[in-house]
């Protein structure tokens, strides 16, 4: 088959680590060719030095036979990147946005000669409710995904790279995403996929590659791979799986949160719902369905909601983030970049940032405990120590996340909530937040998620509440559920949920 993208002896070292060792990569015309790894193998690298985001030390990328010059943006038309981090500018329309870095705009910007085509491109991933003239902040983190997505498909590349396309997607969305990737293979597009969630490389590719501490391991069909296989090679060892115990929390466990008539106006309608110590509670639901505003809702996010919340049995109001705080609720956003951590502070800093009054004395901060308790819960959560000072932009995403949630727990919570609490991170490390988790559990702690991943649902879970515009379709232990049952429930809604 032609080759549309080649790269040939790349290689890229960051003073004495080297990212990439001398990679051999191509990439065929109406192909998707899925490349998987650990964080920290090489992809992210490889992608910036395509794009032209920085040059490599050595070797070549070619795109139709043209040589890339290196460190020189590489034109949107031969290759568009999705990134896994948002590069939505919010104050400016879904229009403006879908337009934006299009080279074939012209400094004479008529909005109205793109309009029909942003339109039809819109509709097409399932955000036809969505007006173009809306500013794009005032959209959901999924919804910002898709207008991202829509925004490559509209400058018609010749290679299309999606990194974690789908990490805060639900189960409805990510499927209009495969009939796009899909539709764009049948037009010749050859099409780059990184994604952590191994169900997706299965459906949707035609070629694996492997990538591991710099290097590339292995290249073959994606139907002559088995999920084990797969596994091994990204991360060189055998996983064993990290399910939750599934006790769905001790009967005798005393209830520690209580909702009675909760409900957001236009979100989800009133539920009353109770969770015990050492439960892990999955709730899952379409993009609107009311599922992700009920966790907001009890992070504080939500100020107008009706009914009410109780803790310890004491009523609480949780009107902002730092008044659930005060009342025993931590939250860890989807968001870590934009919202849990500060990226150019060091580690260190952001692990001990939610607790600073109990770090000062007389209003001064003592640098010697702040340290001790970064350390502390370095180790806790299996974060190198020695990396504290540096900035937490320098970790891989799955340690991102591990700071994101150890900088909640420093809190000591009485009940932890979490938004995608494993979005854009590998194998490995999902296995060893999912077993932090289970120990908080231990621990007593109520632990709550929102999830728009079906098997981290069934993997992570003890109890699991499905959610369909609003409304509460079951609440059951996860052992009585099914990966097609929870779809159903989240898809289809109550009467065919229920008859399952």
């Amino acid at each position: 088959m032609q080759a549309v993208l080649t790269v040939t002896k790349l290689r890229k070292s960051f003073g004495g680590v080297h990212a990439l060792k001398g990679i051999d990569f191509d990439l065929h015309a109406s192909e998707i060719h899925a490349l998987c790894g650990e964080n920290g193998a090489g992809k992210s690298t490889l992608v910036r030095i395509i794009a032209g985001l920085m040059a490599a030390d050595e070797g070549e990328v070619r795109v139709d036979g043209q040589l890339l010059r290196p460190g020189e943006l590489t034109n949107p038309k031969l290759v568009s990147v999705v990134y896994q981090e948002l590069s939505i500018i919010p104050h400016l329309s879904v229009l403006d946005n879908v337009l934006l870095g299009d080279p074939d705009i012209s400094q004479l910007y008529i909005r109205r000669r793109y309009r029909a085509r942003a339109r039809q491109t819109l509709d097409q991933l399932g955000l036809s409710d969505v007006p173009l003239n809306l500013e794009a902040g005032r959209l959901s983190i999924a919804e910002q995904q898709l207008l991202e997505i829509c925004r490559a498909v509209m400058r018609g590349a010749r290679v299309l790279i999606l990194d974690e396309p789908t990490a805060s997607l639900s189960d409805a969305e990510i499927q209009r995403v495969f009939q796009t990737v899909r539709w764009l293979r049948a037009k010749g597009t050859a099409v780059v996929y990184i994604s952590h969630r191994l169900p997706e490389i299965f459906a949707l590719t035609d070629r694996t590659t492997v990538f591991r501490n710099g290097q590339r391991i292995l290249t073959k069909p994606t139907a002559q791979w088995t999920n084990d296989e797969l596994v091994a090679e990204m991360i060189g060892r055998e996983v064993t799986s990290a399910h939750a115990t599934r006790d769905g929390g001790r009967p005798e466990a005393a209830t520690v949160i209580e909702l009675a008539g909760l409900g957001v106006a236009g979100k989800y309608r009133p539920v009353d719902l109770a969770f015990r110590a050492g439960e892990i509670v999955g709730i899952i639901g379409q993009l609107g369905s009311g599922a992700n505003a009920l966790v907001e809702t009890l992070a504080g996010l939500e100020r107008h909601y009706a009914g009410t919340i109780m803790v310890g049995g004491s009523a609480v109001e949780v009107t902002s983030i730092a008044a659930a705080s005060r009342a025993g609720i931590a939250y860890v956003s989807e968001d870590r970049g934009g919202k849990s951590l500060f990226l150019g502070a060091p580690i260190e800093v952001n692990l001990t940032a939610a607790i600073l009054d109990r770090l000062n004395r007389f209003g001064v901060l003592t640098l010697a405990d702040a340290r001790k308790q970064a350390s502390d819960l370095a180790r806790r959560f299996q974060i190198d120590v020695r990396r504290l000072p540096a900035a937490a932009s320098t970790l891989s995403g799955g340690n991102q996340q591990k700071v994101a949630i150890a900088k909640s727990v420093a809190l000591s919570p009485r009940i932890l909530v979490l938004n995608e609490p494993t979005r854009g991170v590998d194998v490995g490390a999902r296995t060893e937040i999912y077993r932090e988790i289970q120990a908080l559990a231990r621990e007593g702690l109520v632990v709550l998620f929102f999830s728009t991943d079906l098997e981290e649902i069934r993997e992570l879970s003890q109890r699991v509440i499905t959610v369909f515009r609003g409304e509460i379709v079951r609440d059951l232990p996860v052992e009585e559920t099914t990966m097609d049952s929870i779809l159903g429930d989240v898809v289809r809604g109550p009467a065919i949920g229920r008859a399952a």
